[in-house]
């Protein structure tokens, strides 16, 4: 280009860059963005010295607490205490069952009782259960098919009581 600098940082003839003077903000001003009421980004100020005091044996004894037990092992979608044998049928993190239910493979018939994994039930808010079913593989392969022949009649079912209704 004719005229043109190579580096000239942008800069036009006779232009130069000067400091232009900035104000500092003090450290201790509060930050309008985190502590306005509509702030998207939200902090707390941890107490370092919180929970350190505890060994992993007292930690394991509170979490055996009747009141904790309550809290954690409830239903999060219908309230429901699994802890005290309640649940809902309806509800499809509960799926009618508290902490154990019979062997969902086979309905039972193995006489194997599983048990409820709390953790991932509450995550994906449906139902989880751990155990292992005692049937040989080919009969609860039948009862597999069973069920999911059972349920796409019931999901067809479903979706055309949805179409009929729209």
């Amino acid at each position: 280009m004719e005229g043109a600098n190579t580096d000239d940082e942008g800069f036009t003839d006779g232009d130069s860059p000067e400091d232009v003077p900035m104000e500092n903000v003090p450290d201790t001003a509060e930050d309008d963005v985190l502590n306005d009421k509509s702030a998207s980004v939200y902090y707390t100020v941890q107490n370092t010295t919180e929970g350190t005091n505890y060994s992993k044996q007292e930690v394991e004894q509170m979490m055996k607490i009747d009141s904790y037990q309550r809290k954690i092992d409830t239903c999060h979608l219908c309230g429901e205490c699994w802890y005290d044998s309640k649940c809902s049928a309806a509800c499809r993190e509960c799926e009618g069952f508290p902490m154990t239910r019979p062997c969902p493979v086979c309905n039972g018939q193995c006489n194997e009782t599983w048990t409820r994994n709390v953790k991932l039930s509450h995550s994906y808010h449906e139902a989880h259960w751990e155990g292992t079913c005692k049937l040989p593989p080919e009969m609860q392969q039948a009862f597999m098919i069973r069920k999911f022949m059972d349920s796409s009649e019931e999901t067809l079912t479903e979706s055309m009581q949805d179409l009929s209704t729209t």
